[in-house]
């Protein structure tokens, strides 16, 4: 029986270390479908992407300093379809607005619940400053959205604000309904609706009323522009 030898503990070219790293990613990626996150160690991280256990602390210091990188590559990858979406479609209306939020948000999962552990697991237990350049960095992604919503930006970002809280809180109670696949987070066929509908709902009665009082304000300084 073959068994596969632990990688090179150093990679020297910048492409190596780009590629080691996610190497890493992925491995927790795998192991997080099968694997609860309190159970979930560096351990069997380092020995599902074949390397040394301190070869996977020169580019993570922490579980949670893991799980944030990858978070960050689910949120910016989320953030780029949504943009073309939004770029394709240039919805004007909260129904074509919901629609493509909506759309952008299927099948998205891992990233529903990596965000239900942003606020009460990875945040709380990584480097302040790393927590405040993953923010940082968040913030200028979703800039990239605001170019194409039809709205004001505040009203644009509150939008986003609510799809968040939406989702991580629809994704919280189908995960404690039966009908849960266990291993992989996903509600079965019979618990489908559960998330789907509800979060539809939530979000296109949000749309529809941020939507209407961003109209509001803005007829609302037409007006007194006009009455100056």
């Amino acid at each position: 029986m073959v068994i596969d030898a632990p990688r090179p503990a150093r990679a020297r070219s910048a492409e190596e270390k780009n590629r080691r790293r996610d190497d890493i990613l992925r491995a927790a990626e795998r192991l997080w479908t099968t694997t609860a996150y309190a159970d979930l160690s560096m351990n069997q991280v380092a020995r599902e992407a074949r390397l040394a256990k301190g070869t996977l602390y020169l580019y993570f210091d922490t579980k949670e300093e893991l799980f944030l990188a990858l978070l960050g590559e689910h949120l910016n990858a989320w953030i780029t379809h949504t943009t073309e979406i939004l770029r394709e479609r240039q919805p004007r209306t909260p129904a074509q607005v919901s629609d493509a939020l909506l759309h952008s948000s299927e099948t998205l999962t891992p990233l529903r619940r990596l965000l239900v552990l942003l606020g009460t697991v990875l945040e709380r237990n990584v480097r302040p400053e790393l927590a405040t350049e993953f923010r940082r960095d968040l913030d200028a992604q979703l800039g990239r959205v605001f170019e194409y919503m039809p709205y004001s930006p505040p009203t644009t970002l509150r939008m986003l604000r609510h799809l968040y809280a939406v989702a991580i809180g629809w994704q919280q109670f189908s995960e404690s309904l039966s009908g849960m696949d266990p291993a992989t987070g996903e509600p079965t066929r019979d618990a489908q609706w559960t998330f789907q509908s509800e979060f539809e709902l939530a979000l296109r009665s949000v749309v529809d009323h941020l939507a209407a009082q961003d109209t509001a304000e803005q007829n609302s300084s037409v007006q007194d522009t006009a009455g100056e």
